[in-house]
C-alpha cells in the first residue's frame, strides 16, 4: 500500500499588523490558536517554507523537536507567551535579568590553571563589551555559585531587555538559555559576536572537560542542541532584519 501523499499549501501576504503565514487556505496559528502574523516578509516566508517541510509540526508535539520549524517555533514564543500577556513578557525579562548573578561568565573557575585561562580568553572579551556598550563593570568572582552585581548592572540588564519587541526579545531568551549567559546573549543578538564564537563561548568548560577525560553522550547531545538554538536565534534575527 503506497503511503498518503498529504497535499500542504503555504501562503505570505501582508495584512494589518505584519505578514500573515496562511496554511492550507487558512491563516496558520500559533499553539495557543492566536494567528502567525510576524514583522517581515522574509520571516513569513521562511515559517511558511518550514510548515510546507514539516507540517507534522503543527502538532504540538512536533515543537519538542529543536530541529524542526525553528522560525515557527520561536515566532509562537514571541507570539503566545510574550506580546499576547502582559505577565508572561514580565515573567520573561525577569529570568533574563537573573541571569545577572549566575551568569556564565561571571562564576570563574580558581583551577586548574588552563582552564582559568580558556574562560579568561573566552570569557573576558564579551565581559569587556558589555562594560563598553552598556557603561557598567560586570563582577567577576572564582568558586562561587552566585556573584551579587552592582546596581549599575542589574539597571542596564533590565533597560537593555525591556528595550526588545517580542519577537526579538523571544531570540534574545532562546540564546541567553542556550549560552546559560544573559551577557553572551545580549552580545549575540547585537552582532557582537557569531554564533560560532557563542558557542565556543557557552562550552568552554564541557569542551576542557571531553579533551581531558572523554566524550560523554549526553553532554555531547547538549552542545549539539546549544549551537543549533544559538544559530537558530541568529538566523530569526537576521530574517527580523530583512524587509
Amino acid at each position: 500500500m503506497e503511503p498518503r501523499i498529504v497535499r500542504v499549501e503555504t501562503s505570505v501576504r501582508e495584512g494589518t499588523g505584519g505578514w500573515r503565514v496562511g496554511f492550507n487556505g487558512r491563516g496558520l496559528e500559533t499553539p495557543q490558536h492566536r494567528p502567525i502574523v510576524v514583522p517581515t516578509r522574509a520571516l513569513a516566508a521562511a515559517i511558511a517554507a518550514e510548515i510546507a517541510d514539516n507540517p507534522g509540526v503543527l502538532a504540538a508535539k512536533g515543537l519538542a523537536d529543536p530541529a524542526l520549524a525553528p522560525c515557527f517555533r520561536i515566532a509562537a514564543g514571541a507570539i503566545d507567551v510574550i506580546a499576547a500577556d502582559p505577565q508572561g513578557r514580565l515573567s520573561v525579562e525577569r529570568d533574563l535579568v537573573g541571569y545577572g548573578t549566575t551568569d556564565l561568565v561571571c562564576i570563574r573557575a580558581d583551577r586548574p590553571d588552563e582552564l582559568v585561562a580558556r574562560e579568561n580568553a573566552a570569557w573576558n572579551p564579551v565581559c569587556d563589551w558589555f562594560s563598553r556598550r552598556f557603561g557598567a563593570r560586570l563582577a567577576v568572582a572564582a568558586g562561587v555559585l552566585a556573584v551579587p552585581q552592582p546596581d549599575a548592572v542589574g539597571q542596564a540588564l533590565s533597560a537593555a531587555v525591556a528595550a526588545h519587541d517580542p519577537f526579538r526579545l523571544a531570540a534574545l531568551s532562546l540564546a541567553t538559555r542556550a549560552a546559560g549567559s544573559v551577557v553572551i546573549g545580549l552580545a549575540l543578538c547585537e552582532g557582537a559576536i557569531d554564533a560560532g564564537t557563542a558557542f565556543a563561548a557557552a562550552v568552554v568548560e564541557e569542551s576542557y572537560q571531553e579533551e581531558n577525560w572523554g566524550a560523554d553522550r549526553e553532554a555531547a547531545k547538549s552542545r549539539t542542541i546549544k549551537r543549533l538554538d544559538l544559530e537558530q536565534a541568529v538566523r530569526f534575527l537576521g530574517l527580523l532584519a530583512e524587509t
